[in-house]
């Protein structure tokens, strides 16, 4: 599970159902539709909890698809996978993009990325 570090905070939670097929830890990233949000708290699957949707949110993650966590080139986009819930530098079908790379990864393995407020699924290949 992706879970981050929330670097700089302001106050945008908003009260969502956890939706996403697993319970949630505290600072989990995940999507729950059309959001980018980080849990306030830990949150049961179908529960209800607060959540915090805010744009422009800087996280320090270190949580990485295998073989997809790169993450050397500034401002490069940051993209979700919603099955393995980790975060990678790959534009995949169904990921979404989440953010954008504020700092490269560092020799402890830790990116720090810039987030958006709506996620958006990269589509299929046509």
């Amino acid at each position: 599970m992706a879970n981050v570090h929330v670097e700089k905070t302001s106050r945008n939670d908003v009260p969502l159902v956890n939706g996403t097929g697993a319970d949630l830890a505290q600072f989990d990233l995940t999507v729950i539709a059309p959001y980018v949000a980080v849990a306030d708290e830990a949150v049961a699957n179908g529960e209800t909890g607060n959540f915090t949707i805010e744009a422009e949110l800087v996280l320090q993650a270190d949580e990485f698809v295998t073989s997809e966590d790169t993450f050397a080139t500034l401002y490069a986009p940051v993209y979700f996978d919603p099955t393995t819930k980790k975060l990678s530098d790959t534009s995949t079908a169904g990921y979404y993009l989440v953010g954008y790379l504020t700092s490269v990864k560092d020799s402890g393995g830790v990116i720090k990325f810039e987030k958006l407020r709506f996620a958006t699924v990269v589509p299929a290949a046509v």
